[in-house]
């Protein structure tokens, strides 16, 4: 096993496209913080008296929807790029066990995203709470309860969501086709949650992998939302399965 992640580690390494996907995870993070802290001192500018006096500042991860993309083409490419190259077969016969060859693209991705993951949600907290202060924005203290889980949240959260695109192209074998899914996925299913029945949004907001996880995130105590815990283990839930249904078929499929 030690040789499997060693070999893939050597290959993810001298990918450039490996580094250039880490910085953009990064890079994205800190500007949709920008963004998303003016478009919410605006939002606060316009609040009344009364709205001001009920206003609970929290931290505002919402970057990470768009950062997730970035994350799940990271995860996903571990396998697309072997397709399209035609090694597969390469790795594949040097690495006869093809669960362990999986095991290790998941060790080498999940550790890879959680370490920039990690970063990007501090850089998300600090970008987004220095654009508020720079407004006259109030912002929630570091010391308030929760918030240390709130800070290291985010490269757990990043990590199982490249793992769901390393299982997608897996399964797919075609970035643009993985890729697609991944945005279906990430960003359109929880973006149009207002647009579905009542029942179904609630459905989405507790149990779809990035709104579900992002309970982790959270300093609010809705009740009929998952909790902290609950939330991120949906997350670990839908990771777990596509991963086995990516091991199912890599067995049964030909390089």
């Amino acid at each position: 096993m030690i040789d499997a992640i060693r070999s893939e580690w050597a290959k993810t390494w001298t990918t450039r496209s490996t580094w250039f996907t880490l910085a953009a995870i990064v890079v994205l993070g800190a500007l949709f913080a920008v963004l998303f802290g003016h478009a919410a001192a605006t939002e606060h500018a316009r609040m009344t008296a009364a709205e001001r006096a009920a206003y609970r500042p929290a931290p505002d991860f919402r970057p990470l929807i768009f950062v997730q993309i970035a994350v799940g083409y990271f995860g996903l490419r571990a396998f697309t790029v072997e397709y399209l190259t035609r090694t597969m077969a390469l790795t594949l016969t040097t690495t006869p066990r093809r669960g362990r060859v999986l095991a290790a693209k998941a060790v080498v991705c999940g550790g890879l995203t959680l370490a920039a993951g990690a970063v990007t949600g501090l850089i998300v907290v600090f970008v987004n709470r220095a654009v508020l202060t720079s407004r006259g924005v109030p912002v929630n203290p570091l010391a308030e309860p929760g918030m240390l889980r709130v800070l290291a949240g985010p490269g757990l959260l990043l990590a199982l969501l490249g793992l769901i695109g390393l299982a997608v192209g897996c399964l797919l074998r075609s970035t643009a086709g993985a890729l697609v899914v991944t945005i279906v996925m990430g960003v359109f299913v929880p973006a149009m949650a207002s647009l579905y029945p009542e029942w179904l949004a609630r459905l989405i907001l507790s149990y779809w992998p990035i709104t579900a996880g992002l309970r982790l995130l959270s300093l609010d105590g809705d009740p009929d939302l998952p909790g902290p815990a609950a939330g991120i283990a949906v997350t670990c839930a839908w990771a777990a399965i596509l991963l086995a249904a990516a091991y199912v078929v890599l067995r049964r499929r030909d390089a």
